[in-house]
């Protein structure tokens, strides 16, 4: 697989490493780059374990390691590179799951608004909870397992996803139907 173009082969790293602290094009940067750019690939690959996101992640990578290498010290351009590969993939990954757990507890919270299995001012709720039960049961398979999940179990989307090997679109869809379905069984037998 060719990514850059080798150039300055006869140079060694830390002539490649003098030569891209003063320069004006990253030319020589690129070229320690290149070096071990399928050593970067691998480590981003070892994070995202797709093929097509760790090829991104790697031009993010080098997009960082131009401005990094003109200010760090570097004495081993190998492992710092590696370094700065697993440190700029752990906070994209952690930025990512932040993104989405602030999407989850925007969706819990709506969902809280939207619906809510029985009113608190029942005077049985005990009734309530075997209407729920008896309804949750007449969901489609995939519906009432990520409802169960979801409303019984107190799970994250994320932790769905993973458990029911879904995509996160299918479980935020499956239960969002399932709980259409579920309140509209709860007002039918009410």
């Amino acid at each position: 697989m060719k990514w850059f173009t080798a150039k300055h082969t006869d140079l060694s790293d830390e002539e490649l490493l003098l030569k891209a602290k003063h320069e004006e094009t990253p030319e020589y940067a690129s070229a320690l780059f290149t070096r071990y750019i399928e050593y970067v690939y691998g480590a981003c690959l070892k994070y995202y374990k797709n093929e097509d996101d760790a090829k991104d992640k790697v031009m993010e990578v080098y997009h960082r390691y131009l401005t990094k290498i003109k200010v760090h010290e570097v004495k081993n351009p190998k492992s710092w590179l590696y370094v700065l590969t697993k440190n700029f993939c752990l906070e994209k990954l952690r930025k990512e799951n932040r993104d989405r757990e602030k999407l989850d507890n925007i969706i819990l919270m709506q969902s809280d608004d939207v619906f809510h299995p029985f009113d608190e001012e029942q005077v049985d709720k005990e009734e309530s909870l075997q209407k729920m039960e008896k309804c949750i049961e007449t969901l489609e398979l995939e519906q009432k397992r990520c409802v169960e999940l979801f409303y019984l179990k107190k799970q994250s989307y994320k932790e769905i996803t993973e458990q029911l090997e879904l995509s996160w679109a299918n479980v935020r869809s499956l239960i969002q139907n399932g709980r259409r379905n579920l309140k509209r069984c709860m007002e039918k037998h009410a």
